[in-house]
């Protein structure tokens, strides 16, 4: 059985994402590779608005999944601290990371953010919707 594409859910998830990672890459760039107690929010917000906007967007774009998004977008923000970290390791020593302000550590973030989010994105755009409940 062939899933038809549900363009509507695409484009809203889609464009959810697509600020959450613009927001997130513009607060990383905005700390200009400082690391102090004034590029702490940035550096949060780097973290937490993609897997945030992406929960907005399927939100809206599918009401009746609000369970099922809010545990694959707090799946997403969580676990992605882990796979991040242990991606850096692989590349550079506790002292090289820290070094260069963990740098690898957050580009690695977006781009884990990005990908696992245009796959999120084109499940649910994939998975069947409920058809609308006749009232009356």
């Amino acid at each position: 059985m062939r899933n038809r594409l549900d363009f509507r859910t695409l484009l809203i998830m889609f464009a959810a994402l697509t600020i959450g990672v613009g927001w997130a890459a513009f607060n990383l760039a905005s700390t200009g590779g400082a690391r102090n107690d004034a590029t702490v929010r940035p550096l949060v917000w780097t973290v937490f608005a993609t897997p945030a906007a992406l929960f907005i967007g399927w939100s809206i774009a599918r009401r009746h999944e609000l369970g099922l998004a809010a545990f694959c977008c707090f799946c997403l923000y969580f676990f992605t601290f882990f796979v991040a970290q242990r991606v850096e390791t692989l590349f550079f020593t506790l002292e090289e990371a820290r070094a260069n302000g963990h740098s690898f550590y957050f580009n690695t973030v977006l781009v884990i953010h990005a990908l696992a989010g245009a796959g999120l994105s084109l499940w649910r755009a994939l998975a069947p919707a409920p058809a609308p409940v006749e009232t009356g």
